[in-house]
């Protein structure tokens, strides 16, 4: 029996089965759906009002719909802290809204008898996390200053420590996209797109996060209260988040300095028997059941069994995974109470954002038409198949840009139009290898394939260099840099599979009359047709 020619695998319906098209499928719907929504124009308009209100005004909003809801009052803690948090970010998603068409149902609506209940007017639009240069916003640098003698000199850990205490401070204002990094070694440049109070901000970012050790003592009337005993987090070495036995509930264990070490010893000893205090920023580390910390009244330490003399310890308080996370997060970064100084305070204007946005979809705009009329013209139908495999690429990265919140600042936007010149690059490659097996006299899908195979060795080495390098600039690139860089290596990475996924695909799609590399092709036998010979007079 005769074997099955390689051509039969490319059947209209047997390519299918190749786990290629229905990947390409599934790209191409999943980009649509991250890349595009609709919603009502009442929702949108909404959202929209939400993130015109200030940070005060906007938790009042949201604490005052959260109260309204029918099961609020049955929630513990945790289930309102989470329904807070889901809230707020609903509203500061108008925040990064770009509005592409707003869409009348009203004639239709009426046509089909409709739901009057049903909204008439919709809202497409895609929401792209736009940076400081494109939205607008304020930009503070910041300068750590040495606390002697707890912090004579600022070191990397330290500066650690301080970055995570302004972002948790900073966010805690309900601003979105907030950029805190590092400049130089002792200097973080801190970016608030949107951001509609400044010196608020400015006045929160004074304040570290300050562990205390306090022991009960008697007032003169009588009264119990705690008193400071001078070790504070500053004697710390270091914390960490570890999870309890039952494992739902974590606690954060510690280890101090050797003097730190020392001053714990001494006052564990004094107090075997008796109970001493925890507290961070004056307030109780301790938690109720419902999740809430502790007020002073409430709060009655813990117990010291017998000294402790290891240096080594631990905070209990029925903590979820993230609280003692955060917590312990904030005892290495806030322990050290590091004073910092604005140095630079920056303004951007929305309108000057919005003019760089304009700007910069002309010039992408121009490049991709320009790259795909240049590929249809020398390639032909490989070339209409190299251009929609570039839209398919500028769909997906956009979407990828989505789902990874990545921020899209200017030098953002040149990465990505960058990667679209290599995304291109790819193709080229692939299409001259073809026309060279082709030459040699292969068959039309064998010339594909041969192509494809002997041009991926290229390719590959070509974006790992690429990647290679984005992850260098990624490491010890500024913010602008790491924009830079961020965008190119994610266009990298899809371009690989655009070009040798998207493009092989559709390839095997087109007839083979249509003729594919300047050839005719016989339509049965998928073979170059030969000229014909003209008849001697």
């Amino acid at each position: 029996m005769a074997s099955k020619s390689p051509l039969s695998k490319i059947g209209s319906w047997s390519i299918f089965r190749d786990w290629k098209p229905m990947a390409v499928i599934v790209v191409f719907f999943w980009s649509l759906t991250t890349l595009f929504r609709i919603e009502p124009e009442s929702t949108v308009n909404h959202w929209i009002e939400l993130s015109n209100l200030s940070a005060q005004e906007l938790n009042l909003e949201i604490q005052k719909r959260c109260t309204e809801m029918p099961r609020w009052q049955k929630m513990n803690f945790y289930e309102k802290e989470h329904v807070v948090k889901e809230e707020l970010e609903k509203a500061q998603l108008a925040n990064n809204i770009q509005i592409l068409k707003r869409i009348g149902i009203a004639n239709l609506a009426q046509t089909l008898n409709l739901d009057k209940k049903i909204p008439t007017r919709y809202v497409l639009f895609t929401n792209l996390k736009l940076g400081l240069d494109l939205r607008g916003g304020s930009q503070l640098l910041l300068k750590a200053m040495p606390a002697p003698p707890q912090v004579p000199e600022i070191t990397h850990e330290v500066m650690n420590g301080v970055q995570t205490v302004i972002n948790n401070r900073i966010n805690s204002l309900g601003v979105s996209e907030t950029i805190v990094q590092r400049a130089g070694i002792d200097r973080l440049i801190v970016e608030m797109p949107g951001i509609k109070d400044p010196q608020q901000a400015k006045d929160r970012i004074g304040t570290t996060a300050m562990l205390e050790f306090k022991e009960l003592a008697i007032a003169p009337d009588g009264t119990a209260m705690w008193k400071d005993t001078g070790l504070t987090g500053a004697d710390f070495k270091r914390a960490q988040a570890t999870a309890m036995m039952a494992g739902s509930t974590y606690r954060v264990s510690f280890e101090f300095k050797p003097e730190g070490a020392k001053k714990f010893g001494e006052l564990t000893k004094r107090h075997v028997g008796q109970q001493i205090g925890i507290f961070l920023d004056g307030v109780p580390t301790e938690r109720g059941p419902d999740g809430r910390s502790l007020s002073l009244q409430e709060y009655h330490g813990v117990t010291v069994k017998e000294p402790i003399l290891t240096g080594t310890g631990e905070i209990t308080g029925s903590f979820t995974q993230d609280q003692a996370v955060d917590l312990s997060v904030k005892l290495n970064a806030g322990a050290l109470p590091v004073p910092v100084q604005i140095l630079e305070e920056r303004t951007v204007g929305a309108t000057l954002g919005q003019d760089s946005i304009k700007k910069s979809m002309v010039a992408g705009f121009i490049g991709i038409a320009t790259v795909m009329v240049f590929m249809l013209i020398v390639y032909g139908w490989a070339g209409l198949v190299a251009d929609v495999a570039l839209i398919l690429y500028t769909l997906a990265t956009l979407a990828i840009f989505i789902s990874m919140s990545v921020t899209l600042t200017l030098a953002g936007i040149a990465g990505f139009i960058l990667s679209i010149g290599m995304a291109v690059d790819a193709n080229i490659l692939i299409f001259e290898r073809t026309k060279e097996e082709l030459k040699n006299g292969k068959a039309l899908y064998t010339a594909i394939e041969a192509g494809f195979n002997r041009a991926f060795s290229a390719i590959f080495d070509s974006n790992a260099n690429s990647l290679i390098a984005c992850a260098v600039l990624m490491m010890f690139g500024t913010s602008i840099v790491k924009g830079f860089a961020v965008t190119l290596a994610i266009g990298v990475a899809v371009s690989m599979f655009t070009a040798i996924t998207a493009s092989r695909t559709m390839l095997h799609l087109i007839p083979r009359s249509f003729g594919l590399f300047g050839q005719k092709f016989d339509s049965k036998t998928s073979t170059i047709q030969k000229p014909k010979q003209k008849e001697a007079v």
